[in-house]
C-alpha cells in the first residue's frame, strides 16, 4: 500500500516537473518568436491625416508655377503632382516615425496608445520602416530629376535631424516644424520648374510659404507655453520657458499678424480672384482670433488651447485657399 502511495506521489511530482518544463519552453519560444506585425500600427505612426493635409501644399506649388509659366495643358502634369505628393508623404511619414522612436519614453506616459509605446510595433520594425520609406522617396525623386533628388535628400536630413535632436532646441525645433510643413509649396513649384526646364519659384508661392510658416511657428510658440511643465522635464528651451508666458504670447501674436499680412497680399497684389473673398475674410478672422486670445491670458491653459486650435484651423483654411486660388486661376484662363 505504501509502495503504491509513493509511486503516485512520484508520478505527481514528475507530471508537475513536466508541466513546469513545458511552461518554460513556452516562455522561451514566445520570447524568441518573430514579433507580430500590426498593419494598423504601420499606418497610424505615419500620421495619415497630417500627411494628407500637408501634401496638398505640393498641389498648390505646382499649380502656382504652372499659372505663371504655362506649358501645355495642366492635366498633363497630373503624374508629376502625384509623384510630388507621394514623395512629400513618404518623407514626412518617415520623419514622423523617427520622431516617435526618439519620443518613445515620453509617449509611454503622455501618449501610451501610440504604436511604439503600446507595443504594437517594435523599435526595430520602426527603423526598418524608416529605411524603406526613405529609400522609396529618394528613388521616386530621381524620376523627376537630379536637382529634385538632391533637394529631397536635403529635406530628409533636416527632417530627421529635427526628429532626433531638434525638439530639445525649443525655438530652433519650432522653426523646423513650421518649415517642414510649409515647404511643400516651394517643393511643388520647384519640381514643376525642373520638369519644364526653368526653375523659378513665383512670388505667390513665397507668400503662401510665409503665410503657412508664420502661422505654424505661432502655433508652435503657443504650444510651447501649453507644455511648459513637460518641457522642464526634458529641458526644452521654448520661448515660454526662457522668456516667460507674456513674451511667448506677444511673439505668437506678431507671427500671426505677419501671416495675416502675407495672406492678404495674395489678394492685394492680384494673385487671387476677388471672387474668393470669403476665403480671405475667413482665414484672416480666424488667425486674428488666434493672435489675440493668448494675449488676454498668457498663462491661461484654456486660452492657450483656444489660440493654438484657432491657428490650426486658420492654417487649414489657408491651405484650402492655397489650393483653390491657383486652380481657380487656371480655370479662368483656360
Amino acid at each position: 500500500m505504501h509502495e503504491l502511495e509513493s509511486e503516485a506521489i512520484n508520478e505527481h511530482r514528475l507530471c508537475g516537473k513536466v508541466r513546469v518544463g513545458m511552461n518554460m519552453a513556452d516562455d522561451v519560444s514566445s520570447q524568441t518568436a518573430a514579433p507580430r506585425i500590426d498593419p494598423l500600427a504601420f499606418i497610424s505612426i505615419l500620421r495619415p491625416q497630417n500627411l494628407f493635409i500637408g501634401s496638398l501644399t505640393v498641389i498648390s506649388g505646382v499649380a502656382v508655377a504652372f499659372l505663371h509659366n504655362p506649358l501645355g495643358a495642366f492635366s498633363s502634369y497630373i503624374a508629376l503632382i502625384a509623384l510630388g505628393y507621394l514623395i512629400y508623404s513618404l518623407v514626412a511619414g518617415a520623419g514622423n516615425t523617427v520622431n516617435d522612436i526618439m519620443d518613445i519614453e515620453i509617449d509611454r506616459i503622455n501618449r501610451p496608445h501610440r504604436a511604439l509605446p503600446s507595443g504594437r510595433m517594435t523599435i526595430r520594425q520602426a527603423w526598418i520602416y524608416v529605411a524603406f520609406l526613405t529609400v522609396l522617396a529618394m528613388v521616386a525623386s530621381i524620376f523627376i530629376g537630379l536637382l529634385s533628388f538632391m533637394l529631397v535628400t536635403f529635406f530628409i536630413v533636416v527632417g530627421y535631424a529635427y526628429a532626433a535632436k531638434g525638439k530639445i532646441l525649443g525655438i530652433a525645433g519650432n522653426f523646423m516644424v513650421a518649415f517642414s510643413f510649409a515647404f511643400g509649396v516651394l517643393f511643388g513649384s520647384f519640381i514643376y520648374g525642373e520638369a519644364v526646364g526653368a526653375i523659378v519659384i513665383p512670388l505667390p508661392s513665397w507668400l503662401f510659404f510665409l503665410t503657412a510658416f508664420m502661422i505654424l511657428q505661432a502655433r508652435e510658440t503657443i504650444k510651447g507655453a501649453e507644455d511648459v511643465e513637460g518641457d522642464e522635464l526634458r529641458d526644452v528651451r521654448t520661448i515660454a520657458r526662457v522668456y516667460g508666458y507674456k513674451v511667448a504670447a506677444a511673439v505668437a501674436a506678431v507671427l500671426n499678424f505677419i501671416g495675416i499680412v502675407c495672406y492678404n497680399l495674395v489678394w492685394f497684389w492680384g494673385f487671387a480672384s476677388l471672387n474668393l473673398w470669403p476665403l480671405q475674410l475667413l482665414g484672416s478672422a480666424v488667425v486674428f482670433g488666434a493672435a489675440m486670445t493668448p494675449l488676454t491670458g498668457p498663462d491661461d491653459k484654456k486660452k492657450l488651447l483656444i489660440g493654438s486650435t484657432l491657428d490650426k484651423l486658420g492654417a487649414l483654411v489657408g491651405l484650402i485657399a492655397f489650393v483653390v486660388i491657383p486652380l481657380y486661376g487656371i480655370y479662368l484662363v483656360s
